[in-house]
């Protein structure tokens, strides 16, 4: 007897799995319709994704989103070298980039502060020895520290408005 419920258990079953088969279905294709109205927009399906591309493509740019670089020369400083006999000197002349719409800005805050940045310049580079500038990698560090110096001194804020140091004249003799 208990043989004969067992298997009229299974055929239910059997049935029923036909059915759990539709409705999962049926659930999964709700679902995955409905997942789109759910994700963030940057995440969702893009329709007419060429023509958007065309569009853009076709459109100038905004001015906020072009930075046009300004250049402010600093000028020329000559400094010895941390050399045993003093017999190296560093001549390198400096100009700053920085966006245009600060450069009126920033000449006006370098002009008040020049005497204190090229006091700080001239005992910097004074304190290299030939090792410290050689090549690209010590003439980048040079750039990098002056650059990070300059905008602390001037902009004590921390918003770093002077964007590179260039070098004109780099020359050691």
């Amino acid at each position: 007897m208990a043989d004969e419920k067992a298997a009229g258990d299974a055929g239910k079953a059997g049935g029923g799995g036909k059915l759990g088969w539709v409705i999962t279905a049926v659930v999964a294709g709700g679902l995955g319709a409905a997942v789109p109205y759910f994700l963030p927009s940057n995440l969702q399906p893009v329709q007419g994704h060429a023509a958007e591309v065309e569009k853009v493509a076709a459109e100038p740019a905004s001015p906020a989103a072009v930075i046009k670089p300004a250049f402010i020369p600093f000028g020329e400083v000559v400094v010895n070298l941390d050399d045993g006999r003093l017999n190296r000197y560093l001549d390198v002349t400096i100009t700053l980039q920085v966006s245009e719409h600060e450069k009126d800005d920033i000449t006006a805050k370098m002009k008040e502060n020049e005497a204190v940045l090229k006091n700080w310049l001239i005992s910097y580079l004074s304190d290299q020895d030939m090792e410290d500038i050689r090549g690209a990698i010590g003439q980048n560090r040079l750039r990098r520290e002056i650059r990070d110096q300059f905008n602390t001194l001037l902009f004590p804020d921390g918003h770093d408005r002077i964007n590179q140091i260039l070098f004109e004249k780099f020359a050691v003799q």
